[in-house]
């Protein structure tokens, strides 16, 4: 046997394309999008606040090279602490209503997974095991709220990509397009990395659901054991 024995998809598995997953996603999270806004928000004046910083400290030690004055180094000082303290302010209300946002999606998320699983027929727990589908709905729930989490954290870094872009054409073009030419390699190899992990991210779901299913069916099996043991005394 493979490693990946019996690790195969179930029966009642479904393929779905990127673009359907995104518009089921996209319905979860549709009645927060005011939080959503909120936090798109907050994002870019995270990363506009993480661009600005070092570009005001490298413009200021130009000057400060030019004209060393004490009046400057203090206002540059206090510059970069307000940059700084308004930055920490925006990843504290961008990490406060992103958690809210996700943590209302994946509640909703595992409502409607328990309300499937109560409609299933009892027949359907007598060829699937249990424990799966209690794995599906607590495990790879929460799974999906640490991809939405990390999602957030590379929308904010694509955000300081774009800013740091516009930065490089002002400052020289030549070099900004040189800079550039690796995005479609960075792109291909995050193609690729993306099938792979997709891939194994699927393995490993699996997996914890096999041994979810065995830990269950085994201390379940424990109680029944026990109760047939003290059949004899139940009768005395």
């Amino acid at each position: 046997m493979s490693i990946m024995g019996g690790l195969n998809a179930e029966e009642y598995d479904r393929s779905y394309s990127d673009w359907q997953l995104v518009r089921r996603i996209a319905a979860y999270f549709r009645p927060h999008m005011g939080k959503v806004g909120l936090v798109t928000l907050m994002v870019t004046l995270t990363s506009l606040a993480a661009t600005v910083t070092p570009i005001l400290i490298s413009r200021g030690i130009d000057s400060l090279a030019g004209n060393p004055q004490l009046q400057l180094l203090l206002t540059l000082a206090a510059v970069v602490t307000v940059l700084g303290a308004l930055g920490w302010v925006f990843n504290f209300i961008h990490q406060r209503f992103s958690a809210r946002a996700v943590g209302d999606v994946v509640l909703a998320l595992r409502e409607d997974a328990f309300r499937a699983v109560m409609r299933r027929d009892l027949s359907f727990y007598d060829q699937y095991a249990s424990g799966r589908i209690v794995s599906r709905v607590t495990s790879d729930t929460q799974d999906f709220a640490t991809v939405v989490t990390l999602t957030v954290d590379l929308l904010s870094q694509l955000v300081l990509v774009g800013v740091i872009t516009i930065v490089m054409f002002t400052q020289n073009t030549r070099l900004a397009l040189i800079t550039l030419t690796l995005g479609p390699i960075v792109v291909l190899i995050a193609l690729v990395f993306r099938r792979l992990a997709r891939r194994a991210m699927q393995q490993s779901q699996r997996a914890q659901a096999t041994v979810n299913a065995t830990i269950q069916e085994t201390i379940s099996g424990i109680a029944v054991a026990k109760n047939f043991r003290q059949e004899a005394a139940i009768y005395d």
